[in-house]
C-alpha cells in the first residue's frame, strides 16, 4: 500500500507548483465561464416563456420548455469538455512528471487541448460515454459542495427529493451511478493516453482493476480518507485565520456581517478546492496503478510535441517558457478578475442596517407553544413581535381553520386530510397534547375566531394555503378580513400567484405577498403582489434591490439563527419570519452583547 500512495505523492510532487497553478485558474475561469452561461441561458429561456422570474411555481413548466431542455444539454455538453481537457492535462502532466519532466502551469493547458482533440477525432461522439460516465465519481467532492451553494441546484435537489417518493430509490440509483463511475475511471489512462475505444478502454481498465482489486480498493479509500482530512484541516485554517483577521481588524458593529460575508465566500471556494484536491488524487493514483500494473506503449507523440509546436509562428516567436509563462499569467488573470466580479457584485456595506425591519412570528410563535393555536398567538403578543404568521385552511363543510399541513396527523394526531373533515370534526381534535402536556385540550382556532382575538392586540400574516381543493377560500378569506374591519391590520400571502390576482380583483386596499420558495432572474410584472415573501437561503442583496427599485417589500422566512438574522437586517429586509422574535429583536436592538469574542465569530463562521 505504502508503495503506490508513495509513488502517487511522487507523481503529483514533481511538477506540483505548476500543477497548482493550473488548476486554481482553470478551474476559477471553467467555473466562472459555466456560471454565466447558465445565468444567460435561463434568462433567454424565462424570457422566451414570458416569465420574468424563477421560482418554484413555475419551475416545473420552465424544465419541460424545449428550449429549456436544449439550454440544459448544451450546458452539460460544456462541462463535459471543460472536465475532459482537465482530465486530458493532468493525465498528461503526470506523464511528463513520472519521467522527471518540468512543465509550466500552460504546458498542462496546452497538453490537456491537444489530447483532448485528439481523443474526439478517433473517438467521434463516444467521447460522451467516457466524460459522462467518469465524471460522477470524479466530480462527487465538488458536486456535493457546491448544490448546498448553488441555489438552483440545490432547489433541483430538493424537488428531485420530494418527487421520488422512496428515498431508498435515490440512494440505490446514486451508488451504482458511483460505482459504475468508479470501474470507468480505470478506463480513462486507455482512452486518453493510449487511444482506445472508450468500450476498449473500459475493458482494460476493469482487467487492471480486477487483477489487484483488494490493494487498489484499500488504497484508494486510504487515499480518499487522507484527502478528505487534507480537505477539513485547510478548511478549518482557513476559518481560523478569517476570524481572527474580523476579531482583530474589525470594528464591533460590523464584525458579525463580515464573518458571515467572507465566509460565503470561503464555502463557496471550498467546492472548487475540495473537486481538485479529488480529481488531481485520485487522476494521480489511477496514473500511477496504471503503470505499476500495466506495459504502456511507448509514444513517440508525447517527445515530439514541442517540435510541433514549434512550427506556429507565435510560439517560436515567444519560446517554450514566455509561452507557458503567459498562459500561466492568463490562469491567474481569469482567476483574479472571478472573485473580482464576485466581490463588486456583492454588496458588502453596511448601510442598508433597518432598525424598522419588522418582526414576524413564524406560524404564531411555533416555538413557545403549539403552532396556529391562540395560545401562540398570545406568546406572540408577549414577546412584542409586529405580525404573527398563520396558515388558513378550508374544512369539508367549507369552514375556515388554522392549519399548516393538509392532513392534521402532525399536529392533532389523526390520518386524515382537512377537506375530508367537518369543522365539528375537527373541533373535537387536540391540537396541544403533542407539543406539550400543559397546552392539553388546545383546540385548532377558526379564522374569526383568531381575527377577534387579534383585533387592536396584533397584526397578521395571513397566508391562504392551496391544495387543490379550495378553489373559493379566497373570497371567503377576504369575506371575513372585511367583516371584521381587518382590512390595516394584515397582509395576505400564498404560493399561488392565482390567489393574489384574486385579492386584488376583489378586495386592492388589501396588502399581498408571494411566498416564493426560489427565486432567480427579475421580478418585475407582479403587479399583484407587494412584497415578496422569500426563504432566507435565497435572499442576496441584488435581489433586495430589485425588489425596492419596484416599490416592493421583502420578507424573509424562516430565521432561526443570529447569523442569519444578522446578515438580513444589513441586507436591509423589511420583515423577518421568525420562530424565535425574541432573539430578533435581540439583534435587531444589539442586546446580544457588548462585544463579539473569538470564539462566537467561529460559531458564525462554522454556522454552529
Amino acid at each position: 500500500m505504502k508503495k503506490i500512495l508513495k509513488q502517487t505523492w511522487k507523481t503529483i510532487r514533481y511538477n506540483i507548483r505548476s500543477l497548482l497553478i493550473f488548476e486554481a485558474g482553470y478551474r476559477a475561469a471553467t467555473f466562472f465561464l459555466v456560471m454565466q452561461l447558465v445565468r444567460f441561458f435561463v434568462d433567454f429561456s424565462l424570457k422566451q416563456q414570458g416569465f420574468s422570474y424563477l421560482t418554484a411555481e413555475n419551475y416545473k413548466e420552465f424544465l419541460q420548455y424545449p428550449l429549456s431542455v436544449v439550454f440544459l444539454a448544451l450546458v452539460f455538453l460544456v462541462i463535459l469538455i471543460f472536465y475532459f481537457v482537465e482530465v486530458a492535462a493532468l493525465l498528461c502532466g503526470f506523464v511528463y512528471s513520472a519521467k522527471e519532466k518540468k512543465l509550466y502551469a500552460g504546458d498542462f493547458f496546452i497538453l490537456g487541448i491537444k489530447k483532448t482533440v485528439s481523443f474526439f477525432r478517433h473517438s467521434k461522439v463516444s467521447w460522451l460515454v467516457c466524460a459522462a460516465c467518469s465524471g460522477p465519481f470524479l466530480a462527487a467532492y465538488f458536486l456535493v459542495r457546491e448544490i448546498s451553494y448553488i441555489q438552483i441546484l440545490e432547489f433541483t435537489a430538493r424537488q428531485i427529493y420530494k418527487e421520488i417518493k422512496s428515498p431508498m430509490l435515490i440512494y440505490g440509483f446514486l451508488g451504482v451511478l458511483l460505482l459504475i463511475s468508479f470501474l470507468f475511471v480505470f478506463a480513462l489512462p486507455y482512452c486518453i493516453l493510449e487511444k482506445k475505444k472508450n468500450w476498449q478502454g473500459f475493458l482494460s481498465g476493469m482487467k487492471l482493476f480486477r487483477t489487484h482489486w483488494k490493494r487498489i480498493l484499500l488504497d484508494f479509500c486510504f487515499l480518499h480518507v487522507f484527502m478528505l482530512l487534507f480537505i477539513l484541516i485547510t478548511y478549518s485554517v482557513v476559518m481560523l485565520i478569517l476570524a481572527a483577521g474580523v476579531f482583530f481588524f474589525k470594528p464591533e458593529a460590523v464584525k458579525i456581517s463580515s464573518i458571515f460575508i467572507y465566509s460565503e465566500y470561503v464555502n463557496m471556494a471550498l467546492g472548487i478546492y475540495a473537486g481538485g484536491v479529488q480529481l488531481i488524487g485520485s487522476i494521480a493514483f489511477v496514473y500511477t496503478v496504471y503503470t505499476k500494473f500495466h506495459i504502456q506503449p511507448k509514444d513517440e507523440e508525447e517527445h515530439l510535441f514541442y517540435k510541433k509546436m514549434e512550427q506556429y509562428f507565435w510560439y517560436s516567436k515567444l519560446g517554450r517558457r514566455k509561452a507557458a509563462g503567459l498562459l500561466t499569467a492568463l490562469f491567474v488573470l481569469l482567476e483574479g478578475i472571478y472573485f473580482g466580479f464576485l466581490v463588486i457584485n456583492h454588496d458588502t456595506t453596511l448601510s442598508h442596517l433597518a432598525a424598522d425591519t419588522e418582526i414576524t412570528a413564524h406560524r404564531g410563535g411555533a416555538w413557545k407553544a403549539p403552532e396556529n393555536t391562540i395560545s401562540a398567538l398570545q406568546y406572540t403578543i408577549d414577546s412584542g413581535a409586529d405580525y404573527a404568521e398563520i396558515d388558513v385552511q378550508e374544512t369539508k363543510d367549507g369552514e375556515l381553520i388554522l392549519l399548516h399541513d393538509d392532513s392534521l396527523k402532525r399536529t392533532a394526531g389523526v390520518k386524515k386530510n382537512v377537506w375530508d373533515m367537518t369543522l365539528k370534526q375537527v373541533e373535537k381534535l387536540d391540537a396541544g397534547a403533542s407539543f406539550h402536556k400543559k397546552f392539553r385540550g388546545e383546540k385548532i382556532p377558526e379564522f374569526t375566531e383568531v381575527l377577534k382575538f387579534c383585533k387592536g392586540r396584533l397584526d397578521l400574516n395571513i397566508e391562504i394555503k392551496y391544495n387543490g381543493k379550495n378553489k373559493g377560500i379566497v373570497n371567503k378569506v377576504v369575506r371575513a378580513i372585511k367583516e371584521n374591519h381587518f382590512e390595516d391590520h394584515c397582509v395576505v400571502t400564498s404560493m399561488n400567484y392565482q390567489f393574489l390576482k384574486q385579492i386584488k380583483k376583489t378586495a386592492p386596499e388589501i396588502r399581498t405577498g408571494y411566498i416564493m420558495t426560489m427565486t432567480y432572474g427579475g421580478v418585475q410584472g407582479m403587479e399583484a403582489a407587494d412584497f415578496f415573501s422569500v426563504k432566507h437561503t435565497y435572499v442576496d442583496e441584488k435581489f433586495v434591490t430589485q425588489a425596492h427599485a419596484l416599490g416592493k417589500e421583502v420578507h424573509v422566512w424562516t430565521v432561526n439563527y443570529k447569523g442569519d438574522a444578522k446578515r438580513m437586517l444589513d441586507m436591509g429586509v423589511d420583515n423577518i419570519i421568525t420562530d424565535d422574535p425574541i432573539m430578533v429583536r435581540k439583534v435587531q436592538n444589539r442586546e446580544s452583547g457588548s462585544s463579539t469574542g473569538y470564539v462566537e465569530l467561529l460559531r458564525y463562521a462554522f454556522r454552529f
